[in-house]
């Protein structure tokens, strides 16, 4: 009977990934013909996506558990850099941050059908590792919008990971905070690679827990961004990750 539990709940919420995305997208993007401001219609498009990612993460129908909501500074502008084990962490870090934030994620979820349009007017930003002029363009937009009190949702690792545990941290999101100067809130996120591990479509019951660090200052890397600094700063950052999730 587990099993076909676990059969009709996989099913069920891979339709309701399909039908909340057509609805919610052409509701949107009805509404969102009368904005005439750019901002706002990003800002519009972002209450859409958390919208979106909190009815699927409700869907999935984990239990979710979150401490250090009050680690947030208010007013302004931060980098949140969470590990990523499962598709789920979008959606549910769509539901608990507060707004508003953009995601840097990977090329791939730009090209999904209603997603992909959806993502791309909420201001989301692609990034794609293997076209380095492109990621050396995406980097100096990613900090431009941080200076204009813009947060920003960055998985380090730039991947999924495919065993649970956490991969390195790429280069480029210690090169962003060094360049922006931000404060860094570190995410630790456990469970979702349990309830959907990369490559399986099937949805496991669970628990998953998303811990919220205090926010970090990296101010010893700003004056040197050589290769040699940043790569001591993707080490510190996924050490305190790394504490924060086996704690």
């Amino acid at each position: 009977m587990t099993g076909i539990f676990s059969f009709v709940h996989s099913a069920v919420f891979w339709f309701l990934t399909f039908f909340y995305s057509v609805i919610i997208v052409s509701a949107s993007y009805a509404a969102a013909l009368f904005i005439k401001n750019e901002d706002e219609k990003n800002r519009f498009y972002q209450k859409g996506a958390r919208l979106w990612g909190s009815l699927l993460a409700d869907a999935a129908s984990l239990k979710v558990s979150v401490s250090g909501l009050e680690n947030i500074p208010a007013g302004t502008a931060v980098i949140f850099t969470p590990n990523h084990q499962s598709y789920l962490d979008i959606f549910i870090l769509l539901k608990i941050l507060p707004p508003s934030f953009r995601f840097v994620i990977m090329r791939s979820l730009f090209k999904v059908p209603f997603i992909g349009h959806h993502i791309t007017q909420a201001g989301f930003i692609s990034l794609d590792r293997k076209d380095r002029k492109g990621s050396v363009l995406t980097i100096h937009r990613v900090i431009d919008l941080l200076k204009k009190n813009e947060s920003f949702v960055i998985f380090p690792e730039g991947k999924l990971t495919s065993d649970g545990g956490i991969g390195e941290f790429g280069r480029g999101t210690s090169i962003i905070i060094q360049h922006s100067r931000v404060p860094v809130v570190p995410i630790a996120i456990d469970g979702t690679f349990a309830a959907l591990p990369k490559g399986q479509w099937r949805i496991k019951k669970g628990v998953a827990t998303v811990k919220i660090g205090k926010p970090v200052r990296f101010e010893k890397y700003y004056d040197e961004v050589s290769k040699a600094r940043s790569l001591e700063l993707s080490e510190e950052l996924r050490k305190i990750v790394v504490d924060l999730k086996s704690c």
